[in-house]
């Protein structure tokens, strides 16, 4: 890489970054749109632990997405589908706000250049969702043992 090139290459990134303002919206969009995508998943998992420690049935059974009770239809709206649909977007979403993918070009092509923003919020969501994932994840595979 030349001198040449690698001013090319700073300079394409500041001015990538000279707008404070879409800087600072993305994230926050971002991060709104996961909290308001957590919330299915959330609420799925308070009822659940609200049936096995306090013995609270009626709320658990309206929301289960139990595949037991009702028809599954591949292309149907089904609760399983929006609760981990959701926080599967949401977590997408937020991962797409931390990393930046850029592509540059060098020596012998094409060159992917990946950086990380450091915003908590977004963080903080996406690894609340990756956790609530695996929780839901479990809930799977001992609903399929169970049942």
């Amino acid at each position: 890489m030349t001198t040449n090139d690698r001013m090319t290459t700073n300079d394409r990134m500041t001015t990538n970054d000279q707008n404070p303002r879409s800087s600072s919206l993305r994230p926050l969009v971002s991060g709104l749109l996961g909290m308001t995508l957590l919330l299915p998943g959330s609420f799925f998992m308070l009822t659940m632990l609200a049936r096995v420690g306090f013995g609270s049935k009626a709320l658990y059974y309206y929301i289960a997405p139990s595949f037991l009770q009702s028809p599954f239809d591949p292309f149907a709206w089904h609760k399983a589908q929006l609760i981990l649909g959701s926080v599967l977007v949401a977590v997408v979403a937020n991962g797409l706000a931390l990393l930046r993918f850029r592509l540059e070009r060098g020596r012998w092509g094409w060159l992917v250049g990946v950086s990380y923003r450091r915003d908590w919020l977004n963080t903080a969501i996406a690894l609340q969702g990756l956790l609530l994932l695996v929780a839901l994840s479990v809930y799977t595979v001992v609903q399929h043992f169970r049942y």
